[in-house]
């Protein structure tokens, strides 16, 4: 009898110990993407527990699961250029569609382009769209007194010592672009043959230009903190983030170049080592449903990849919008390619070299 007792104590502990598992989400995201209020709804809603780790760039997110050799995290959000080449280290497992019926909540366009641009590999889908935007420029409406609408605001040194951009892919594509490069950007994803020519010159013209730049930001937080202290009156950022500046009264404004403004598509995927698959599902599904998709718009400044979810934005937010996007459809788009292992060796070795310059 003991014995039989001792048994079913260990059974039931078990169960409890799986149950608990299953109750929580271990999320890795970016900042801004879980807001408080959806996460405390999910939570209310579901029961579960969601636990939420950020990371600054898609470069970190592949480096930490490589570490953690998937385990340890149900649910990340890579933008949809990288999944290809987190696929070259086998990171990500295929998402099973049947279990996510919100999926049909997604814009048609967003989604075929999701699937091109590397979502989908050889039939199976690895990575749904979340979330879309750009990056363009912000600047201070108090104290730059002139209508911004280039790249080349970056580099002006009327500016200097209170610009700020990241030291990444992003401001190398800008820089090209303003240099009047054009289509030639698009050869920097050919091969490495292709690509250095065109990253040295631009490498020059940045390294040129460093001296104007306060400082280069790192996080979404840091963004925002450089323009609401005025340590920052023009710079690089996320659209998403200059508008959610506008809409908490800050003098501050996004603009899409007239060069392109560079677009982006992030995702969800399932790591493969992922062991809470139903809760990975459940806030998959709660949050591509149309009204939870117009409040994270409203909430995290960025923009839903879900249709009706402008049915549920505030006027202010949609006012936002149309300023900076008064087209239909929007022209001045710049589109990633796909970034592969190579490639991205490649731009980390000049991103050092800009870093390190003088």
């Amino acid at each position: 009898m003991r014995k039989y007792i001792v048994f079913s104590v260990l059974v039931l502990l078990c169960m409890s110990s799986l149950v608990r598992a299953e109750a929580e989400l271990n999320l890795w995201t970016w900042e801004g993407y879980a807001p408080d209020e959806l996460v405390k709804l999910f939570e209310e809603e579901t029961g579960m527990t969601v636990n939420i780790t950020y990371y600054s760039n898609n470069n970190e997110l592949i480096s930490k699961l490589r570490a953690a050799k998937g385990r340890g995290v149900d649910l990340v959000q890579p933008s949809v250029t990288l999944i290809p080449q987190a696929m070259d280290y086998d990171l990500y497992q295929p998402l099973d569609l049947e279990k996510i019926p919100n999926l049909k909540n997604v814009y048609p366009s967003v989604m075929k382009a999701s699937k091109t641009l590397g979502g989908e590999i050889d039939g199976e889908t690895y990575g749904i769209p979340f979330s879309w935007g750009t990056s363009g420029l912000m600047y201070n409406t108090e104290r730059v007194s002139e209508a911004i609408d280039s790249y080349g605001a970056l580099f002006d040194d009327n500016y200097a010592g209170k610009v700020t951009y990241r030291a990444t892919l992003h401001t190398f594509i800008s820089a090209g672009l303003y240099l009047g490069l054009g289509n030639r950007m698009r050869d920097i994803y050919k091969d490495e043959e292709t690509a250095r020519p065109i990253l040295d010159e631009i490498l020059a013209f940045l390294i040129e230009k460093k001296g104007l730049v306060k400082t280069y930001w790192t996080s979404r937080q840091e963004n925002i903190d450089l323009f609401v202290q005025e340590a920052a009156y023009i710079g690089q950022g996320w659209d998403g983030t200059g508008w959610l500046l506008a809409q908490e009264g800050y003098p501050v404004k996004f603009v899409a170049p007239k060069e392109g403004a560079l677009t982006w598509f992030d995702t969800f995927a399932l790591p493969k080592g992922a062991e809470n698959l139903d809760a990975a599902y459940a806030w998959m599904n709660f949050m591509l449903r149309d009204e939870i998709a117009g409040k994270f718009s409203d909430l995290s400044g960025f923009t839903s990849a879900i249709q009706k979810s402008v049915d549920y934005i505030s006027p202010e937010r949609t006012k936002l919008v149309k300023e900076t996007f008064p087209k239909e459809p929007v022209e001045n788009l710049w589109l990633y390619g796909i970034e592969r292992t190579w490639w991205t060796n490649m731009m980390n070795e000049y991103i050092e070299k800009l870093k390190l310059a003088e």
